[in-house]
């Protein structure tokens, strides 16, 4: 007889997001105006209110450039980064490659023009298990010292990869009860920044079974 095994499943991601962090030297204005002109010839969807020029004496915090898909291509312009956001990774994934096309096409050296790539998520665990209970249970620290503050227990913790080389590139995950489903669901955050865009793909391909992987892992405990 197989061993019974609770539902472990991913819910949501909320949201999912490649990103690009670009080189100091890029004009965010001139390849706005190109990704504007070239995702209008390919059908993505163009917001009626996009900032046609980018020489306003205050610029905006973020720039959405186009849609495609469900999946936003924005300017985060603080942090001169160009990323796209969805709720569907297979469909962000898509369009960041279409993106990556577009920006050869347009004659970037991508090695010249780009910092680093990375994957920033927050996604929804569903489980049949109380994920404060789990978590408590497997962290194996002794919390009597703060007993007279009432029941004290673990309720998150954080994975590292130490010393990473630039090919593993690097990770920061933490885990917790989702603040609005604590006792069915778990909120994981996730940072992945990595130099190479090979790495962003293989990352992102294992990325759902990792993630169950490590809850399943945390529940057997």
């Amino acid at each position: 007889m197989s061993e019974w095994r609770t539902l472990v499943e991913i819910d949501s991601y909320e949201p999912y997001h490649i990103g690009i962090k670009l080189q100091s030297h890029i004009s965010l204005e001139t390849l706005g105006g190109k990704l504007r002109k070239t995702f209008k010839e390919k059908g993505f969807d163009i917001p009626e209110r996009a900032v046609t020029e980018m020489t306003l004496p205050i610029l905006p915090s973020r720039e959405v450039l186009g849609v495609k898909d469900g999946v936003r291509v924005e300017f985060n312009v603080p942090v001169q980064a160009l990323n796209t956001i969805g709720a569907e990774p297979e469909k962000v994934m898509n369009v960041f490659k279409d993106l990556i096309s577009i920006l050869s096409s347009l004659e970037y050296d991508l090695g010249a023009s780009i910092a680093f790539y990375e994957i920033v998520a927050s996604i929804n665990i569903k489980t049949e298990k109380h994920p404060r209970e789990a978590i408590n249970k497997s962290i194996k620290a002794d919390l009597g010292a703060f007993a007279e503050y009432g029941e004290i227990v673990k309720d998150s913790f954080r994975i590292v990869n130490v010393a990473p080389t630039e090919k593993q590139g690097q990770i920061n995950m933490t885990v917790e009860p989702s603040p609005s489903s604590p006792n069915t669901k778990y909120l994981i955050r996730l940072l992945y920044r990595v130099l190479e865009i090979e790495q962003i793909e293989n990352f992102h391909q294992k990325l759902a079974e990792r993630l169950i992987e490590v809850i399943e892992s945390l529940e057997s405990e």
